[in-house]
């Protein structure tokens, strides 16, 4: 089902937003107070980042053929879209958490 894949990259691109908020929030606090602590936080959150980026692309649906038949839906549909939304959860309550 096509649905699923958008379903599947709106999330996808929701946790990328908040994660470049986390991000900008790090960095502030690294400036702030040269943690290496938060240094771990910039290094795991530019991995989540880029982890994200790719769960974009691959649960974005393809461009339908020119003579209009139906898109197959692809064997990962669904467990990305289970995993965009366990992040977004997650990222979520972590960003409620951070944000000052």
């Amino acid at each position: 089902m096509v649905l699923i894949s958008y379903i599947g990259s709106v999330l996808a691109f929701a946790n990328i937003c908040i994660i470049i908020i986390l991000l900008t929030i790090y960095w502030k606090n690294y400036r702030k107070w040269k943690s290496q602590y938060t240094i771990g936080l910039l290094i795991f959150g530019i991995f989540l980042l880029l982890q994200n980026i790719l769960s974009l692309y691959y649960s974005a649906p393809p461009p339908g053929p020119p003579g209009g038949h139906p898109i197959a839906e692809s064997p990962h549909d669904i467990p990305l879209l289970l995993i965009n939304t366990s992040q977004l959860i997650a990222l979520a309550a972590l960003l409620k958490i951070s944000w000052k």
